[in-house]
């Protein structure tokens, strides 16, 4: 009985033992589960103040675009009545520079006599043209004379109504042999005369490139034409 007494009291010793260790380790998970239920707390919280930042930040953005779509209509209001009014100037200069363009009948008549004053002018300068060209120079013919292999003349010489190819040759100052008559032959100009060179040699002349076979007191000369007188050894 003794040993029956012992065993069922270590059984009930160990049931207590088994029980009391249960409730504390359910005590222990109990608290354990206390932190997380705090952590999902806090996490909802900080959700839901996330939630609330952003709905605050969009709110705060749809006032910023409001108020950005005022002031851009703002300015275009401003825009427009800045160019009506750029407009209405421009209407008033215009109306302004008609209005000053529209002279007096006394303005007009001023205008016209400027006008003709003017015109009388321009016809005055142009008559005057004709009046300089009358007065043009006196007339020159080009005179050269070649002696043997030298020039003794080159230039210009005076013209009269009378000049021929004589007298330009006796314009040219040079020293002038002569057979003079009816016709005239030259026979020495400068010192150097026919048959000097050899016979047959002697003076010839051309009137604007052309050899002339004429006496030359009985050739005219004219305004502007080339006289070359040239001593010859080959007798033309």
């Amino acid at each position: 009985m003794k040993k029956t007494r012992w065993i069922i009291a270590a059984v009930v010793a160990t049931i207590l033992i088994i029980g009391g260790a249960l409730a504390f380790q359910q005590s222990r998970q109990t608290q354990a589960a206390e932190p997380d239920t705090a952590a999902v707390a806090t996490s909802s919280s900080s959700s839901s103040s996330s939630a609330a930042s952003a709905t605050s930040s969009s709110v705060a953005k749809k006032k910023h675009h409001k108020a950005s779509t005022k002031k851009t209509a703002t300015k275009a209001k401003s825009t427009s009545s800045s160019t009506a009014a750029t407009k209405h100037e421009a209407a008033t200069s215009s109306h302004a520079a008609t209005a000053a363009s529209v002279a007096t009948p006394s303005q007009h008549a001023t205008k016209k006599s400027a006008t003709k004053a003017r015109k009388t002018t321009r016809h005055t300068a142009t008559a005057a043209k004709p009046a300089a060209k009358k007065t043009k120079s006196t007339p020159e013919a080009h005179l050269v004379v070649s002696g043997y292999k030298k020039t003794f003349f080159d230039g210009k010489v005076k013209l009269t109504s009378k000049s021929n190819a004589f007298t330009v040759l006796q314009s040219s100052k040079l020293k002038i042999q002569a057979q003079q008559g009816v016709v005239v032959y030259v026979s020495s100009v400068n010192g150097l005369a026919q048959n000097d060179v050899k016979v047959g040699s002697g003076w010839k002349y051309r009137v604007n490139g052309k050899f002339i076979d004429q006496a030359a007191n009985k050739k005219a000369v004219k305004d502007g034409d080339k006289v070359h007188w040239y001593f010859t050894t080959e007798g033309y």
